[in-house]
């Protein structure tokens, strides 16, 4: 099977992880969040970042 995602830096799976976890927009830098919601990763809903299906399926990947 051929893995045709994005390639993230290490800081940006990183910062994957952490939106995982909740509330993690103050946490994150700005360009990664951008990052991540562009890629369709994560949402933003009403200020705050969350985890679509597809970075749900990101971070169990691992990488």
């Amino acid at each position: 099977m051929i893995d045709n995602s994005p390639a993230l830096s290490p800081d940006e799976f990183a910062s994957l992880l952490e939106v995982s976890k909740g509330d993690a927009q103050r946490e994150i830098p700005q360009l990664h969040w951008e990052r991540l919601v562009g890629l369709g990763y994560a949402v933003r809903r009403l200020g705050e970042l969350g985890l679509t299906a597809s970075g749900v399926r990101r971070l169990a990947t691992g990488q």
